[in-house]
């Protein structure tokens, strides 16, 4: 029994790991971080962001841009994630890994086919709502004050309990909660600065299928399960779920640099958070996978933020964004369980870059519309690096928005996107595969590809009081 729960608990913590990794929506800008934080921004596929400054819900982006907001403002957004995401491939015991192979005796599972359960379903994709909010207050001519409350990450994907590669992911979830005070200066005609400090809650609850046949077959035990020794069967599987959560910390720093009434850049850096989730694990088969605590560290990558807007004359402006993310900065994971058991889980990942182009167009005092495009990187390099939990992939933006202006007061914003997605391919077990270190390897490799794209509605209002 002691072969056995190693091997449900090695299971476990690489998954607890991965997820981790992969702490996202599906609708972000690489990885793992939502960029979803403005709806008039997104009408623009958040081009200019950090320089337009045309409501409170920019002030995430750059802090520096509470100087353009006048009085008191409050804005709040909703922003309805709907992706689509379909695997087919296939998955089997991972030949590579040392389990599989004389004098092992489970050696006769060597490539052997994973089976599926009743509840198959391949479309990872899950609705979602990502809420955001952001009060500004001004104190004197170079002084304003802020407070935004919204999810920079989140991840939410379910795949049916008995798809094939349900050892690697069934249900990922993260919910975030960042509260972000803020303050900015004018240094000058032209110059502003600003500044936060962010406190983020994170919770991630993961369910993932444990292999009690094979556990069984490791152990040299009688199989568990009616019918005798079957591993890879669904009805046999145990099902295990992690629940940790913690609280992190970070601040942000931005300038806006306005050189004439029609032309501004802006320029922000938010910080990395680092995180220590603890909670419990649990299962509906303690036999199989014994309750026991779980603490993983991870840490979200810091970014930098180059924005432009300029104004063609009083109707036509254009504007552009370049986001950097370092995401090289999360080379591995580490996942403790309570009875002893850690696992490093290597990650690879790469730096990213988003580029956004976009345009407004006012055709009143009371109506401007939006467009623009947009390319995200994906940081994950290769299909051996590419987890079930979020295949992400390089992704195009198309968007749409409009904002209405009933008074000088209140303001409405609605924004559309469409995600193309290009095709994913995956060729990675539940762990990560390591070349350095081949045991690191997982029980069970998926091999396939994804079809995947995106649509969001979003919604705002601001109030100036």
């Amino acid at each position: 029994m002691a072969t056995n729960r190693t091997a449900s608990l090695r299971m476990l913590t690489c998954g607890i790991a991965l997820v981790l990794a992969l702490a996202s929506s599906q609708a972000l800008p690489s990885g793992f971080a939502l960029i979803e934080q403005s709806v008039s921004s997104m009408g623009t596929a958040y081009a200019g962001a950090g320089s337009n400054g045309e409501d409170a819900s920019t002030v995430f982006f750059n802090p520096a841009l509470m100087e353009r907001l006048d009085g008191r403002q409050l804005s709040v957004g909703l922003h309805l994630v709907m992706p689509d995401t379909r695997f087919s491939g296939s998955a089997a015991y991972n030949p590579s890994h040392p389990a599989f192979n004389p004098p092992s005796p489970a050696a006769g599972l060597n490539g052997v086919p994973i089976q599926p359960g009743p509840d198959s379903d391949t479309n990872a994709g899950e609705n979602a709502v990502v809420p955001h909010f952001t009060y500004v207050q001004r104190l004197s001519d170079r002084l304003n004050v802020g407070l935004t409350v919204n999810t920079p990450f989140g991840l939410k994907t379910k795949y049916g309990s008995g798809w094939i590669g349900r050892y690697s992911a069934i249900e990922s979830e993260i919910t975030t909660v960042n509260i972000n005070p803020v303050l900015s200066f004018k240094v000058d005609e032209h110059t502003s600065v600003g500044i936060g400090i962010s406190a983020m809650y994170a919770n991630l609850k993961l369910t993932n299928a444990i292999d009690v046949g094979l556990n069984a077959a490791l152990a040299e035990q009688p199989d568990p399960c009616p019918g005798g020794w079957n591993p890879g069967t669904s009805s046999c599987d145990a099902i295990a779920k992690v629940d940790v959560n913690d609280w992190g910390f970070g601040m942000n720093f931005g300038v806006l640099l306005e050189p004439s009434d029609s032309t501004r850049f802006g320029i922000a850096y938010r910080s990395k958070v680092d995180l220590d989730l603890d909670g419990t694990l649990s299962s509906n088969n303690p036999l199989a996978v014994p309750s026991t605590s779980s603490k993983v560290r991870a840490s979200l990558p810091d970014s930098i933020l180059l924005s432009a807007y300029h104004e063609l004359n009083p109707q036509w402006a254009v504007m552009a964004d370049v986001m950097w993310t370092k995401w090289s900065s999360i080379d591995s994971l580490v996942a403790r369980l309570g009875n002893g058991t850690t696992n490093t889980i290597p990650l690879k990942w790469e730096d990213s870059t988003r580029v956004a182009l976009g345009a407004s167009f006012k055709q009143s005092d009371s109506l401007i519309l939006r467009g623009g495009i947009a390319y995200d990187q994906t940081p994950v390099p290769d299909a051996q690096y590419r987890p079930a939990a979020l295949p992400d992939e390089d992704r195009k933006w198309i968007t749409l928005g409009a904002g209405f202006k009933p008074s000088k007061q209140l303001s409405f914003d609605v924004a559309y996107a469409h995600l193309f997605v290009k095709k994913t391919s995956i060729n990675s077990t539940d762990a990560y595969s390591s070349l350095a270190a081949p045991v690191t390897e997982g029980f069970h490799r998926l091999t396939g590809s994804y079809d995947s794209s995106i649509d969001i509605l979003s919604a705002q209002a601001s109030w100036k009081f």
